[in-house]
């Protein structure tokens, strides 16, 4: 199984509320992890240890997550080993405003194009 590392701005926060839970914050948050995760989807069924998780950098809120793809290059395009997962995330909506430290012009995962708020790595 191949392995990935999602570095984002957005509030990736996998809170788990159930339907009932009034908390805003807590459904937005994870609508925002579900739609990652449904865009990862589209190519591979994945797999993780940890949920994604908070760090400060220089000031910067940062959602650290890990995860498996079932197969080896399933997101590979032209030499790059996240190209199509890139080209897939570009552009799904996320919920702005949670607890993010930066501000968002559009309320979408960007990740090509330069200004993006989310990057992919190969682990």
């Amino acid at each position: 199984m191949a392995r990935y590392t999602i570095k984002t701005t957005v509030d990736i926060t996998r809170a788990n509320p159930d339907r009932a839970d009034p908390d805003q914050l807590k459904q937005a948050q994870q609508s925002n992890f579900n739609a990652l995760l449904q865009g990862i989807g589209m190519r591979s069924n994945v797999e993780w240890a940890k949920d994604p998780r908070r760090v400060i950098e220089d000031d910067t809120a940062y959602w650290i997550w890990e995860f498996e793809a079932e197969r080896d290059d399933v997101f590979l395009q032209k030499g790059d080993t996240t190209g199509l997962l890139k080209k897939d995330l570009h552009g799904i909506p996320i919920i702005k405003n949670l607890t993010e430290t930066v501000r968002f012009d559009k309320c979408l995962f960007l990740t090509i194009n330069g200004n993006q708020n989310i990057w992919i790595s190969e682990s």
